[in-house]
């Protein structure tokens, strides 16, 4: 009897399993990031983001679209990931996920964050991150670069549920640290104060224009973390505050990085085309080239990307071929 009752809990697990595994290719994280739903369930970091989609899916119904792990270029060559956006009729929501557990102790002032944990035998052991607002407003830095100032951007820091926000000190008014589960309100509330509206087009455009920066390769993304934990080392040489690793709870490692091109609001449709009939770089005057995504709503599709790649990250998929 035992292990009849065995074997039909492992076989409610497997539908249970092949159901997630269903719903999860049809939602939008999957077709964005290429993420598997056991790698994505099996790291913190794109957990975290992916159940902070979860959380706002809601939004895609009233046209709000999604954008993941957006590397966006700094003007010293290197870059800062965005985990998720909502592009929604009301701005644009820069979200950074903490899928930490523990007390959090800070302020928006503070160069570092304290982390709590338990320890066990009554002890506690304290950790230190980055300022996650801080973090935050570089991001919102170099996204301003790309899609112009005039769009109200806000900036909402998701801790998991597992965080107890026992002292948090909050100042501007464009910026809310809050646990995972009241994201969803958080966004309609800060959304209720903008005066500006983004159309169905608008929405678009902005997701075109931003999607490229999604496209990132692996050697790629392990340049930034390298450049984050060079960058941390030197800070460790100039202080006795250590600084934890942020891959310890959420997979993404971010301090910031970008391009030695200046962005551009709006790329052109169609770019020029120099003497030997090439198409050419609106933004840094190289040629393009004609590549092939690997990934997200486009996977399969040909577009015109800048040769000086990562350098410049120029693309059009809007080309008459």
């Amino acid at each position: 009897m035992l292990i009849k009752i065995f074997f039909a809990l492992i076989f409610l697990l497997i539908i249970v399993l092949i159901s997630n595994v269903i719903t999860f290719k049809h939602e939008t994280y999957y077709k964005i990031t290429g993420n598997s739903f056991l790698k994505t369930i099996f790291d913190a970091g794109k957990y975290g983001e992916y159940l902070t989609y979860k959380k706002l899916k809601e939004y895609e119904a009233d046209g709000g679209k999604f954008l993941f792990n957006c590397y966006l270029p700094k003007e010293d060559g290197k870059t800062t990931e965005v985990d998720v956006l909502l592009i929604h009729s009301t701005g644009i929501f820069v979200i950074e996920s903490k899928n930490y557990s523990g007390w959090i102790f800070g302020s928006e002032d503070n160069k570092t964050w304290t982390q709590t944990l338990r320890s066990g035998n009554g002890k506690v052991r304290k950790e230190h991150f980055y300022n996650p607002i801080m973090q935050n407003s570089t991001h919102v830095k170099w996204l301003k670069e790309i899609v112009g100032t005039n769009i109200p951007i806000y900036s909402l820091i998701a801790f998991s549920e597992r965080c107890t926000l026992k002292d948090i000190t909050v100042e501007s008014s464009d910026v809310v640290v809050i646990n995972r589960q009241d994201i969803s309100e958080s966004v309609k509330h800060m959304g209720n104060r903008s005066i500006q509206a983004l159309s169905k087009m608008d929405i678009s455009r902005i997701q075109e224009m931003l999607y490229p920066y999604t496209q990132t390769t692996e050697y790629e993304k392990q340049q930034h973390i390298d450049n984050i934990k060079s960058a941390r080392y030197k800070t460790k040489e100039k202080t006795t505050d250590t600084i934890v690793s942020e891959s310890s709870g959420n997979a993404n490692i971010t301090n910031e990085a970008g391009s030695d091109c200046e962005p551009v609001e709006n790329a052109p449709q169609e770019p020029p085309i120099n003497q030997n009939n090439n198409r050419i770089c609106p933004r840094c005057g190289a040629e393009l080239v004609l590549r092939t995504a690997k990934k997200g709503e486009h996977a399969g599709e040909q577009f015109y990307g800048c040769s000086r790649f990562p350098k410049c990250r120029y693309t059009t998929y809007n080309l008459n071929k």
